[in-house]
């Protein structure tokens, strides 16, 4: 059986999504300083996919050098 995973956001949606689909999780915002982040690979002329899946990997990073015998899940969206 799963234990509970640690989510790395604060997202509601995304808890929400979880528990809809019965995954018990805690929620561990990461408070990556996601702005600086996205501003820092757009002059890299990153594309929003390489943006949004290094936001989620560094916020489940940061969430895992604090938890690390957790499971983790760091997520973000293209809009």
């Amino acid at each position: 059986m799963l234990k509970e995973i640690i989510l790395a956001s604060k997202s509601a949606v995304r808890k929400k999504i979880l528990e809809e689909n019965q995954i018990k999780c805690i929620v561990e915002p990461s408070n990556v300083d996601e702005v600086s982040v996205k501003n820092s690979l757009l002059k890299e002329n990153a594309t929003p996919e390489i943006i949004s899946k290094n936001l989620a990997e560094l916020k489940a990073n940061k969430i895992s050098k604090k938890m690390p015998s957790e499971i983790v899940l760091g997520a973000d969206s293209v809009i």
